[in-house]
């Protein structure tokens, strides 16, 4: 039996089912890939619905972690970010991988996508997440490319889903 991971957190434990169980994703990543995608997509989260038109690529000092927000927001003010918007976060020890799935098989390499529904609340999700770098551009200003599906998941009578693409600008390290 397969089970799924969805996690109801209020906000002040944000990072703390990512960063303690996985090695520091390598850093900086090596330019990859020829994906030209645009940010787009929708999905729903606990009733909330989430239709992104706006994308950003971090790293969070351990992991990389993509926004995809409606609105465009900074770089700087990425974490501060007014929901409803998901983040992915790839965690693992390997160099990033483009052009295939990004593994998802475990607790040292995986990815999270998180349904931020509130100010204090979110919804993360990680089994059968799929996500495909397509481009990786790691200089100043660059753009990543690439999709991401989140497979219909139910949680507390609640459901989860998301397919869409994304251009996100590379900020660098948040």
């Amino acid at each position: 039996m397969n089970r799924v991971l969805v996690l109801a957190a209020p906000l002040a434990a944000a990072g703390l089912l990512v960063g303690s169980a996985a090695a520091k994703t390598p850093y900086p990543p090596k330019a990859s890939g020829s994906g030209t995608e645009t940010t787009g997509g929708s999905g729903l989260g606990a009733g909330v619905s989430f239709a992104p038109r706006f994308a950003l690529a971090t790293y969070d000092g351990e992991h990389y972690v993509l926004y995809l927000t409606p609105k465009p927001v900074t770089c700087a003010k990425a974490v501060f970010t007014k929901p409803p918007y998901l983040t992915v976060t790839i965690v693992g020890g390997a160099p990033l991988v483009v052009g295939k799935p990004t593994p998802n098989s475990g607790s040292s390499a995986f990815v999270q996508v998180d349904f931020f529904v509130g100010p204090t609340h979110y919804y993360a999700v990680q089994p059968k997440v799929k996500l495909v770098l397509t481009r990786v551009d790691p200089r100043k200003n660059g753009v990543w490319h690439g999709r991401v599906t989140v497979p219909t998941t139910h949680f507390e009578g609640k459901s989860f889903s998301f397919a869409g693409t994304f251009a996100a600008r590379w900020c660098g390290k948040a």
